[in-house]
């Protein structure tokens, strides 16, 4: 039972993982709502321009909300500055979250996170709760799951101010746990240490790492051994270099539109054919569902048919499971149902030694 209401979730397949701390996340899997709300990522107001290929709008993203909670992936990681163009219309990614939770379809509840994003921002101990408080009013939510902010906060306020000011966000029951944003190993046992001065613990760390992008491998053994929970954003990559969806032999991934030069395809082609042989030899042991019970429909791929039998694994399943298998927990952006199932694919298998050998050294080549 929480702090703050009763929870239930879908089966979880990491029921038994040994977690960094008391904040368990189901199934070691997150969505991350970091396109809600924004045009320039596709999200459109009305549901006739939604139909236009690659766009969306805020019923898709219920559809898609609903989803991954029947199946377990309960945990939304959102924030303040996601959509915030969209706020006139009350369509900022919080406050389409806000909509998601309360008219939801589904029989569980969500693990919110949320961040204060502000990079420099005067202001003082209050200045955290008072942006905690901001967020809840935009969802209509009572409290949330996490609360994360980025160090450079502490350049403005002090260490032990901001320390402070997460501690009273958990008092006021804004949040049950406080987490960071893009802390280095210096920062994050800063923190650690002014926090554990006041009788609370750092929760988790979040930032970039994939396939494509490996340069902070070592934070995430840090973190855990510090027991603090790695949380990846852009997991593949931040322009999706990292998913295999584009290809030396597919430029346009599928018809999504060219996103990379030649050149640049054929740098990473041994990453990408890697992806592939790994998708043939997971297929096979591929179970016949997905979380929840539901049949997953086939990737837009037409190397990869539909198997009524078993889920169709695709190249980015074996990106986001990298990371689980690397002690992350992968924050995946989510906008429709499309992108719900390729989440949901990754559900009830893992990546063996083996093929996490084959996946880094295939990485390591193309980026040489």
């Amino acid at each position: 039972t929480s702090q703050l209401w009763a929870r239930s979730f879908a089966p979880d397949y990491y029921q038994s993982y040994k977690d960094e701390n008391s904040l368990h996340i189901p199934n070691r899997l997150g969505f991350s709502t970091v396109s809600w709300g924004e045009p320039k990522r596709g999200f459109v107001e009305d549901s006739e321009d939604a139909k236009k290929k690659g766009n969306f709008d805020p019923e898709d993203c219920q559809n898609a909300y609903n989803m991954l909670l029947d199946a377990g992936i309960a945990f939304v990681d959102t924030s303040e500055n996601f959509g915030k163009g969209m706020r006139p219309n009350s369509l900022s990614a919080e406050e389409i979250l806000g909509t998601c939770v309360k008219d939801t379809s589904s029989d569980f509840d969500p693990m919110i996170a949320s961040s204060f994003q502000a990079r420099f921002r005067l202001g003082n101990r209050d200045t955290v709760c008072n942006t905690a408080e901001e967020t809840l009013a935009r969802m209509g939510t009572p409290s949330m799951t996490l609360y994360q902010v980025r160090p450079s906060l502490a350049s403005t306020i002090g260490i032990g101010a901001l320390a402070q000011g997460m501690v009273d966000a958990i008092d006021e029951g804004f949040c049950e746990y406080v987490g960071m944003i893009d802390a280095n190993r210096g920062k994050l046992q800063a923190m650690r240490r002014a926090l554990d001065k006041r009788d609370e613990t750092l929760t988790s760390n979040q930032f970039e790492f994939s396939l494509v992008n490996r340069k902070k491998e070592a934070l995430i053994a840090h973190c855990k051994r510090a027991e603090v929970i790695p949380l990846i954003r852009n997991p593949f990559g931040s322009d999706g270099l990292g998913s295999g969806i584009w290809t030396s032999e597919d430029p346009t991934g599928g018809g999504k539109g060219r996103r990379f030069s030649d050149k640049v395809l054929e740098k990473w082609e041994p990453l990408h054919s890697m992806l592939f042989r790994i998708v043939e030899k997971v297929q096979k042991r591929a179970p016949t569902t997905s979380g929840g019970g539901r049949e997953l429909k086939d990737f837009k791929a037409k190397k990869y048919e539909k198997k009524k039998e078993s889920v169709v694994i695709t190249p980015p399943m074996i990106a986001i499971n990298y990371i689980v298998a690397k002690g992350g927990v992968p924050l995946v952006d989510v906008y429709d149902t499309e992108t719900a199932k390729q989440l949901l694919g990754c559900l009830g298998w893992s990546l063996t030694d083996e093929e996490i050998i084959q996946l880094e050294q295939a990485a390591e080549l193309s980026a040489m």
